[in-house]
């Protein structure tokens, strides 16, 4: 009963030590528990955008890993851990902190530790390779990180790394169907959609936008851009969706206030960072896309954003042709096609709008290129960008 007594014992400091707040994961994910990581073992933010999952294995029994990240002379941790038999799932480290697991990959990457410990008859079963397919599938998602062995490593394929594992009973190619599978229905809602988006993110496109590419895709960058004080919102609604040098410039721009290669593409690292500055940044404006009879506290919102701005005179909750006539004007107003509905598009625009200084404040209405510059400040664990006068 040694292991049991050392348990509970992890658990007191668990609960004994001060945790900070978790944010809820998203429905998506798999049921999970959080038990944090002694604070000198990991880095409140992140330096650089998620763009990788690093596998790793124990080499240990499930409460001897618990201790270990829980001693804060350990100096290491892992952002979750697998359990072998079960498939259970602990949280240590928020994905918005960096663990101390993979040395270079830590600021980019979410490590995954498996109960893994052949001295003591603990292997890798079937549902731990499911648990973890299903973690790994739903992390993807979160950040638009692609679902392929470029992306998703051993511990032993960090560059510079000494370690080994996962050794050579850890099943790649067991595992990787498994995450295949569960993300097929992610990347056919992608396909088929109208607008290609990050699953469950519709205000940041999909990756692999190229330059000279005219496509509502480009439209929606731009707004993020402009959102982000990558882009003047102006230039974005005379722009016509298209990926110029501006576009291009701003997306550089963007790299490299967010710790990703500067290359002026927008590729999956760039659509990952994006996506967390956005959530760490939200704008009061529905995230769900509305259309005409529609009746909710989403359509009230869109209508308060609306009023604010000077397109409606009522808040009703009902989207009707009021609603429907108000969002069209603003879209024609902003170089997007005036359909009258509510889509990505339109909900960046109307969120940069919102964000915009208004008349006689420091800014004014719109400073002129000369005048503005882009400035990082550190918010969280992504960096925010806002427009400030020169001199």
């Amino acid at each position: 009963m040694r292991w049991a007594a050392a348990f509970i014992l992890v658990l007191g400091f668990a609960l004994a030590a001060p945790a900070p707040a978790l944010a809820a994961p998203p429905p998506y994910y798999p049921p999970i528990e959080y038990v944090p990581a002694a604070r000198a073992n990991y880095d409140v933010g992140r330096t650089m955008a998620i763009t990788q999952i690093v596998i790793h294995e124990t080499a240990g029994t499930w409460f001897s890993a618990i201790n270990w990240f829980q001693n804060p002379r350990s100096r290491v941790s892992a952002h979750y851990l697998v359990k072998a038999w079960g498939g259970g799932i602990l949280q240590f480290v928020a994905e918005s902190d960096t663990a101390y697991h993979a040395r270079v990959a830590n600021p980019y990457s979410i490590g995954i530790e498996h109960e893994f410990d052949p001295r003591h008859g603990v292997y890798h079963t079937d549902s731990q390779y499911r648990s973890s397919a299903l973690l790994v599938c739903a992390i993807a998602r979160r950040y638009g990180i692609p679902t392929d062995r470029n992306h998703i490593i051993g511990h032993n394929e960090v560059p510079g790394t000494d370690h080994s594992d996962p050794g050579p009973t850890w099943n790649w190619t067991y595992y990787m169907s498994l995450v295949r599978a569960c993300s097929a229905d992610r990347a056919q809602a992608v396909a088929l959609a109208a607008l290609r988006t990050i699953d469950d993110q519709g205000f940041v496109p999909s990756a692999g936008l190229e330059p000279e590419t005219v496509s509502d895709e480009v439209a929606l960058l731009q707004w993020d851009l402009a959102y982000l004080g990558f882009l003047d919102a102006e230039e974005v609604a005379g722009g016509g969706g298209r990926f110029g040098p501006l576009t291009e410039a701003a997306v550089t721009a963007f790299q490299e206030s967010n710790g990703v290669a500067p290359t002026g593409s927008f590729g999956a690292p760039t659509a990952a960072a994006i996506v967390q500055s956005l959530v760490a940044n939200p704008s009061d404006v529905p995230v769900v896309d509305l259309d005409v009879d529609t009746e909710s506290n989403d359509v009230a919102r869109l209508q308060t954003a609306l009023e604010k701005l000077g397109y409606i005179d009522r808040v009703t909750g009902y989207y009707g042709a009021m609603t429907s006539d108000a969002v069209s004007t603003f879209q024609q107003d902003n170089g997007i096609e005036p359909t009258g509905a509510y889509g990505p598009v339109t909900r960046m625009a109307l969120a940069t709008r919102l964000r915009a200084p208004a008349a006689g404040d420091e800014l004014g209405d719109v400073a002129p290129d000369s005048q503005v510059a882009v400035v990082g400040m550190a918010l969280g664990s992504v960096m925010f960008v806002d427009a400030a006068v020169m001199p």
